[in-house]
């Protein structure tokens, strides 16, 4: 097949020029696979040939630059030897000074160099460097044309020749290479194809290296839950467990009992409070404090055996001051029923209460929380791992779903890489990694 772009003669072949070259990389390109490297390894040698062809079609270029330089140079030597015959002095020293810029100007360019083209990088060197030197050519001329075309016109048509043969080689120099970076489009693009296709695959291969290490994670944590959930069953079957769940649920069920006890006192004790607050104007500290036990926790009364007396004594004697009108309530009938109804429940009450507290005392001192502590906290480290694990398995699957997503896209720029690679080369590639 015959290259692609025409920018080699068939016996030009890059093949042929590198098995001539280097037989191992001719070998290792005549595989029908390749890896990312090698491929740009094979476009740009490729490239380093392109390059080399366009050096070949700049030279007659250069040569041509180089004669019109010598020129350059012969017309500035004459131009020194000349003696430029000036009738008028006041243009004397104005055509010396012109006389010598031109020299030196003529001089300085015609020594310039003008290498060709060794790498991709250099190309635009030479078009650069030759424009360089037909601009500043250009502009000596302009700006001393007029001098020139007076007083040393024999020497003006001889550089405007010169001048006018280095733009047109200009001209054709820009359109070769702008002809050799259009060709070159493409394989440019490969190769940029090529290095991301290399950074993709790094990309992918970390991402399912940290799916791996996540995988492994998420399946060592469920080993941890699996272990802590078989110790929270060993610990919950076992007699001193049950044990101690059992005294725990009691004294949970007693506290909640005792509790609704105390609120239902409170609420008794309520339909009494505005006389306990009447009764209370003026009264010592003793009675302001047993009031304040009558009103805000009435159980209390119960807590020395000692003082129950003396909270129902108080009782009697705020009850006695309702029935005398000593303290006036509106509806002190009702307070009164509720006063006998208080005195009659004090047997009652203090029983309950008394009585509770020496239930809880004995669950109390019968209560062992080690295993229940001990199961409470293999309950917290599963909770903990559990989420752990469900964080991690959010990760995973995001990254996974990225890994999917970068694959995806991998293999489709893969296919257009191919394409292009069989585009440039006339030969299909399957590229690997």
């Amino acid at each position: 097949m015959t290259p692609p772009f025409g920018l080699f003669r068939k016996k030009e072949n890059i093949f042929e020029l590198k098995k001539n070259s280097d037989s191992t990389k001719s070998q290792m390109y005549s595989s029908d696979s390749l890896n990312t490297q090698q491929a740009i390894s094979l476009l740009q040698d490729i490239e380093a040939q392109k390059v080399k062809i366009l050096a070949r079609n700049l030279l007659p270029i250069k040569e041509s630059v180089a004669g019109s330089l010598e020129s350059m140079e012969r017309v500035a030597n004459n131009l020194e030897r000349e003696d430029i015959k000036i009738d008028e002095v006041k243009f004397k020293s104005t055509v010396e000074n012109s006389k010598r810029t031109v020299i030196a100007s003529l001089r300085r360019e015609a020594s310039s160099d003008l290498p060709l083209p060794q790498s991709i990088l250099d190309v635009n060197k030479f078009k650069d460097r030759l424009e360089s030197i037909t601009d500043r050519l250009g502009e000596v001329s302009g700006s001393h044309s007029r001098v020139l075309n007076v007083f040393m016109k024999k020497h003006a048509g001889k550089l405007k020749n010169a001048l006018e043969t280095l733009s047109s080689l200009l001209k054709k120099t820009n359109s070769i290479i702008q002809d050799f970076e259009e060709e070159n489009k493409v394989l440019v693009t490969c190769i940029n194809q090529l290095n991301i296709l290399s950074q993709r695959t790094t990309i992918i291969k970390s991402n399912q290296g940290k799916a791996e290490a996540m995988k492994a994670e998420i399946e060592m944590l469920n080993g941890h839950v699996d272990g802590l959930k078989k110790q929270l069953s060993n610990l919950e079957s076992s007699h001193q467990f049950k044990k101690s769940s059992s005294n725990i649920e009691q004294i949970e069920a007693m506290e909640g009992a005792q509790l609704k006890f105390h609120k239902e006192m409170i609420d008794l004790y309520g339909h009494i409070s505005r006389a306990l607050m009447k009764y209370s104007y003026g009264m010592s500290k003793d009675t302001l404090a047993r009031l304040k036990v009558l009103t805000e926790e009435p159980w209390r009364v119960f807590d020395d055996p000692k003082e129950v007396s003396a909270y129902t004594s108080l009782l009697v004697e705020i009850q006695k001051a309702v029935e005398s009108g000593k303290i006036v309530l509106k509806d002190s009938d009702k307070v009164l029923n509720y006063f006998d109804l208080i005195l009659k429940s004090v047997p009652e009450h203090r029983h309950r209460e008394e009585l509770a507290k020496q239930r809880l005392s004995i669950l109390n001192e019968n209560k062992d929380e080690l295993d229940i502590d001990k199961a409470k906290e293999i309950r917290t480290n599963i909770w903990r791992y559990e989420n752990q694990i469900k964080d991690l398995q959010q990760l995973l699957d995001q990254l996974e779903n990225q890994v999917r997503t970068n694959s995806e896209e991998y293999d489709s720029l893969l296919r257009q890489t191919q394409d292009r690679l069989f585009q440039i080369t006339g030969k299909r590639y399957n590229l690997s990694q």
